[in-house]
């Protein structure tokens, strides 16, 4: 269950609006009101994007951690981890998978 009180801080420290959030998500902008009142949750697709588009993890959005950033503090990961992280939040592990090939055949 998504912690609304926790997405409607997250927001405000980033300086968006709802309706600036819902824009970059694809949303409406009603939809971040009712996340952030605790009516409804977001479907897994929209949690992670939300986390994404606000640079927590959903861990944070959800309270199965007091680390906006996750278990993972960004200094502990190198700029490879990132970029594979990245490509598999936006891909899967067929992105994943494509990222390796490019990487072995820059050697």
């Amino acid at each position: 269950m998504l912690r609304g009180d926790r997405l409607r801080a997250i927001r405000e420290k980033a300086g968006m609006s709802q309706r600036e959030l819902a824009r970059v998500c694809g949303v409406g902008e009603v939809m971040i009101y009712r996340y952030e009142s605790g009516i409804t949750d977001p479907s897994t697709k929209y949690l992670t994007l939300i986390a994404d588009k606000l640079n927590v993890s959903t861990d944070y959005l959800v309270g199965l951690s007091d680390e906006p950033s996750g278990h993972l503090k960004d200094k502990q990961m190198t700029d490879d981890e990132r970029i594979m992280i990245d490509m598999y939040r936006r891909e899967g592990w067929s992105g994943v998978a494509r990222l390796s090939i490019e990487k072995m055949s820059d050697r």
